[in-house]
């Protein structure tokens, strides 16, 4: 008997799972189910690797690329319009020291411009500078035009009476016939060339009818203008107690000067007149001594000696300027005339060549966003000349635009004073350069204002 043969095959039972055990097929899903996960986490992973690298690539060039803010410009103090330290004036020490050199009575000044240099502000009598008084409130009531004849006066007895008189007093007047017609051109020459004081005399009271009216309008026209030593009480100057200070008396030599009309007579050196008269002559004596003089009035009396004012165009650095001089009681024509050239002299110094801007100053500062300030400065210089109390102004302007090259011009200095003045061109002293890229990825706030 084989004992194969004799042997059966049992059937062995798997031994039954434990509770709560997983059955190997679970097991399986479990395995594939943590792969599943780790795969995702891995691809959330590289995404977020990923994203977070385009994000910096992307930061990196916008950072790269992000257009820079344009840089400022400061300005120096000396270079900002409405800053004092843009200014530059001239020293008026040397105008003064002039008329202090004077024993006498002495003024000085210019036509155009408020200021006086004086040596005396006390009352002095004014003789027939008396007239340019008179002429100027007369015009004001009867304007005249330049050149024209004006109305026409007819002479009057009361006229002749005042001739005499003023002749008996060895004062200046022409007789004419009493119911001569005269223009007022014609009495106005009078008045200004030879200083005749009856036809000062009828040219009032023609105006204003009487002595009071006339006082009144000189009262009034004395306190517009400012002329507080001026005492009035005729229109001549025969009468001593016509009185006013030598800065005054420049003051109304302004005022006369810038009449055309009383302009025009006081340069006036000699004209040929009817009645038998004959030519008459100015009673300046620079008027036709020295050139450029344009007036204005002499006077003469017992107390008030001899006095002058005079006015003188001259050309300072190409622009025309009118000097004028006061000089008060001097003791005789000669001294007067020479008092009158010493100080139109003494102007002739008083003009001043002034640098209001040298080559290479720094008038401000570019600054670009990283920090870097560039020099501003300019390419040249220039130089103003001033007259004793004239002031010039500087002003830098910069085209922000225009920064880029070091030696790029930039901008411009200018100048405003009394005469004019180039512009001064302004320069980059360095490039505005680039600022590097580690810069840009650190500071955001400036390229994107986050």
């Amino acid at each position: 008997m084989h004992i194969a043969a004799g042997l059966r095959l049992a059937r062995v039972p798997l031994p039954l799972a434990r509770h709560g055990a997983p059955a190997p097929h679970r097991t399986l899903e479990r395995v594939n189910r943590s792969r599943t996960g780790a795969r995702r986490a891995l691809i959330v992973a590289l995404s977020t690797i990923t994203v977070a690298a385009l994000a910096v690539g992307g930061y990196t060039a916008a950072c790269a690329l992000a257009p820079l803010p344009a840089p400022t410009i400061e300005l120096s103090p000396a270079f900002t319009p409405g800053d004092d330290s843009a200014a530059v004036s001239a020293d008026p020490a040397a105008a003064q020291a002039a008329v202090d050199a004077q024993s006498l009575p002495t003024a000085i000044g210019y036509l155009h411009g408020d200021e006086v240099w004086a040596n005396d502000p006390t009352a002095h009598p004014l003789a027939s500078i008396s007239k340019l008084i008179t002429v100027l409130v007369c015009m004001e009531a009867q304007p005249l035009e330049p050149g024209s004849d004006g109305p026409v006066y007819t002479w009057t007895e009361a006229d002749r009476e005042r001739q005499d008189a003023y002749l008996a007093l060895d004062g200046v007047a022409y007789p004419i016939p009493v119911g001569t017609e005269i223009t007022l051109r014609q009495m106005l020459h009078f008045i200004f060339l030879p200083s005749a004081n009856d036809y000062a005399a009828a040219y009032a009271y023609w105006t204003f009818g009487d002595d009071d009216a006339f006082l009144a309008a000189v009262a009034d026209w004395k306190q517009r203008h400012g002329l507080e030593s001026l005492q009035f009480v005729e229109p001549t100057g025969m009468d001593e107690a016509n009185m006013a200070s030598a800065p005054d008396v420049l003051r109304i030599a302004r005022l006369a000067l810038q009449n055309p009309a009383v302009a025009e007579f006081t340069r006036t050196a000699a004209v040929e007149m009817p009645w038998g008269v004959g030519v008459i002559e100015n009673t300046n004596p620079l008027l036709t001594e020295m050139p450029g003089i344009v007036g204005v009035k002499t006077g003469r009396s017992g107390a008030a000696g001899f006095n002058f004012a005079v006015a003188r165009q001259v050309d300072v650095d190409g622009r025309e300027i009118v000097q004028l001089s006061v000089t008060l009681g001097r003791e005789s024509k000669e001294a007067r005339a020479q008092s009158g050239r010493d100080m139109l002299a003494a102007h002739d110094t008083l003009p001043q060549s002034t640098a209001i801007v040298e080559a290479g100053t720094m008038v401000g500062e570019a600054v670009t966003v990283d920090g870097t300030r560039i020099p501003l400065v300019t390419a040249g210089g220039a130089a103003v000349t001033l007259l004793p109390g004239e002031r010039a102004t500087r002003a830098a302007a910069v085209d922000v635009a225009a920064l880029g090259e070091a030696g790029a011009r930039v901008g411009a200095v200018t100048v405003e004073g009394p005469a004019p003045v180039e512009d001064v061109a302004v320069v980059a002293s360095a490039a505005v350069a680039e600022p590097e890229l580690w810069w840009r990825l650190t500071h955001p706030v400036e390229l994107f204002g986050w």
